[in-house]
């Protein structure tokens, strides 16, 4: 229960600092780039807790990466083969290791 909270907390936290203007984030001796980096840490080791949350994210996520337009892909800076591929990997891997523990 204990763990519950203090990862809602954080997530809540490090939402709120991330949204400070720069110069404020600054002043508080903070990068945000790291807290972008904290945020995420938090948010995976979350869902991780509960792996069926994640897949459905990861599977949501890895869908909209990989039909974004060629230049807006460009500038985030993605490769939409990557995602496409990382999208058919999230879809195959649990069903081959599904296959594989029941023999």
């Amino acid at each position: 229960m204990a763990a519950k909270f203090i990862l809602f907390f954080l997530i809540i936290f490090l939402s709120i600092a991330i949204n400070m203007p720069d110069s404020m984030i600054t002043r508080l001796g903070f990068d945000a780039n790291y807290l972008f980096a904290a945020l995420a840490a938090v948010a995976i080791t979350g869902l991780i807790v509960h792996r069926r949350i994640l897949l459905v994210v990861l599977v949501i996520l890895s869908t909209i990466g990989a039909n974004l337009p060629v230049g807006v892909a460009d500038r985030l800076g993605l490769d939409r083969d990557m995602l496409l591929a990382t999208l058919i990997a999230l879809v195959v891997i649990p069903y081959v290791a599904g296959k594989v523990e029941m023999k």
